[in-house]
């Protein structure tokens, strides 16, 4: 494509130029703002209840990894040092959700084995994805150490479905 100048251009530069107008005609008052070519977003923001910490972080990021960056631990006692790394295999990362459980991923298949015998608002912080903003509590009082929160805990949720 080229300009009225006789300049090749992008197709997007060359719709942008368009909106504007020709140098010679004067632009004055017909420049594109930048927020309405990028409009602005929002920002996510976790809140963490116990540690009085609010952290921004992109849509779809990784709960768990956003609290280990913010310097918050999702780990309680041995399972700081006894867990799978993120990788949804220990159950030892769990969260309440205090508030805005619609703006997370729904509960995984890993999630609902590990967490078969914990309240809905109980999540796996490696295994959920953030949407918008959201209340957490780390290390809830039930959240890890009984029931589906092990392997064996795991498969007999599995066998009990059945």
């Amino acid at each position: 494509m080229t300009t009225s100048w006789g300049v090749a251009q992008e197709p997007d530069r060359q719709h942008a130029i368009g909106e504007l107008g020709h140098p010679e005609d004067g632009w004055a008052g017909r420049a594109l703002s930048l927020a309405t070519l990028y409009p602005p977003t929002t920002v996510p923001t976790i809140r963490f209840d116990q540690e009085g910490q609010q952290v921004g972080c992109i849509e779809g990021a990784n709960l768990r990894k956003a609290a280990l960056d913010a310097g918050i631990n999702p780990y309680k006692g041995l399972n700081n040092f006894n867990n799978c790394g993120g990788l949804g295999q220990c159950g030892t990362c769990v969260v309440e959700v205090l508030e805005g459980a619609r703006n997370l991923s729904p509960r995984s298949d890993v999630e609902e084995v590990y967490l078969a015998d914990r309240p809905a608002s109980y999540r796996l912080s490696c295994r959920t994805s953030v949407n918008g903003d959201v209340t957490i509590r780390t290390r809830p009082a039930e959240g890890v150490g009984k029931g589906s929160n092990s392997l064996v805990g795991a498969l007999k949720a599995l066998v009990g479905r059945g």
